[in-house]
């Protein structure tokens, strides 16, 4: 039975309590890695992984100490690592102890560290159905190598908050290191660079490979995957008809914010000829700076989003012979219908916008559509969840032959 939140508050109340009194615990008991965020450090499993296939374990933290034994590639240990240490304490089968260096230490999972069935109230599993994805069939086929399953999973990093987020955050190191760099990379070599992202962005949270930092940590032990996912350039979103495609360039291949484009071109994908430059059009920065490239499946139009640190940016281009145009964009805002025009929001006040599941899309070869979810609070009642009035519009824009838009507006009911 999988662990709910009651039985591991309980579990945590006996750990803390047996660490007050013992201050290296050697029992094998090990709170699942999914609530490594809620649960003090009781060590982890571990194998070595070296090019020379063996690693030696030192008797104190230092290079220079005596060898006290000799540790074989998929041989396994406990380890237990203090603040990112170069060196770890280590605990080898045979029951030995020493040191190891931090860098040549891999984390082990077996199936049995994959969550089982879900029960009532654990938060990640209710989050994920909620978008729509049974999480427990996710991480099952994610790491049998299933794409579609794989898909799902990484989707769930987007919109996991609070406690489900650090459940996942531990669900995705045991599924990442049970598929392994060799196959992870061969799976993403023919995944579309919204799922590549996903991943990326998944393993880059520094809590992922605790108690290793993920940057250095994929580096070492994952370089096929890392090299596939953090690039410097990047060409790609291709055109439904394979004649355009999407080049851009970053100051490095990192995701801090520091990190930005720093070229962006449209190319006729055969030649490589630049047919516009969008450079001036892209905001990206930190781990979202590929943006979003969505084209009509006539290809003669595409919308670009590029994501800032506080901003977003749409545009959209058409097509006009053998150039794309840039397409002067309304205000959305001013199709909306007005509070004080609809009874229920007269007295309330704009409270915020939600992102809607359902994205931007082309509702035909020139009609791009997507939704606006807008909360509000009325003025009289407390500013809380339970006050707040919701209000969903569907917008299509249509793009006429001349470049000119046409904007319409329709509230969703409820349900819809």
């Amino acid at each position: 039975m999988r662990t709910n939140l009651f039985t591991l508050s309980l579990a945590l109340c006996l750990t803390n309590l047996t660490l007050s009194q013992e201050q290296t615990p050697e029992s094998e008991e090990r709170v699942p890695r999914e609530f490594q965020g809620f649960a003090p450090d009781t060590g982890h499993v571990a194998v070595i992984d070296d090019p020379d296939g063996y690693v030696n374990v030192r008797a104190r933290p230092d290079a220079e100490s005596p060898i006290v034994a000799k540790v074989n590639k998929g041989e396994r240990l406990t380890f237990q690592r203090n603040d990112y240490d170069k060196w770890c304490s280590v605990k080898l089968a045979s029951g030995k102890k020493g040191w190891m260096d931090a860098q040549r230490i891999l984390l082990f999972f077996t199936k049995d560290d994959l969550p089982s069935k879900p029960e009532k109230g654990d938060e990640i599993d209710e989050q994920a159905q909620h978008h729509g994805i049974n999480y427990y069939k996710a991480t099952q086929g994610a790491v049998s190598g299933d794409a579609e399953a794989l898909k799902k999973f990484f989707a769930v990093g987007g919109f996991a908050d609070g406690a489900g987020a650090e459940e996942h955050e531990g669900v995705v190191c045991v599924v990442i290191h049970l598929i392994g760099d060799d196959a992870l990379s061969e799976i993403l070599k023919n995944q579309p660079i919204d799922v590549r992202i996903s991943v990326r962005n998944s393993m880059d949270d520094e809590n992922v490979t605790y108690p290793f930092r993920s940057p250095g940590y994929w580096r070492r032990h994952f370089p096929k995957t890392v090299k596939m996912l953090f690039r410097r350039e990047i060409t790609d979103w291709t055109s439904p008809d394979g004649r355009y495609a999407m080049r851009k360039k970053f100051s490095d291949e990192y995701t801090d914010r520091d990190s930005k484009v720093i070229k962006t071109e449209l190319i006729e994908k055969k030649t490589g000829k630049v047919i516009v430059d969008l450079t001036r059009e892209d905001i990206g920065a930190g781990r979202s700076k590929e943006g979003e490239v969505l084209w009509s499946p006539d290809s003669k139009h595409f919308a670009y989003s590029s994501f800032g640190e506080n901003e977003v940016r749409l545009s959209i281009f058409h097509s006009l012979g053998a150039k794309f145009v840039k397409v002067n964009l309304p205000s959305v805002d001013e199709k909306i219908p007005k509070p004080e025009n609809d009874p229920e929001l007269k007295d309330t006040k704009l409270d915020g916008e939600e992102t809607e599941d359902q994205p931007m899309r082309w509702a035909g070869p020139n009609v791009i559509g997507f939704r606006k979810h807008l909360l509000y609070q009325p003025n009289d009642k407390p500013a809380e969840y339970a006050n707040e009035i919701h209000r969903r519009y569907e917008i299509a824009m249509t793009i006429g032959d001349d470049g000119k838009v046409t904007t319409d507006c329709k509230l969703i009911k409820e349900g819809e």
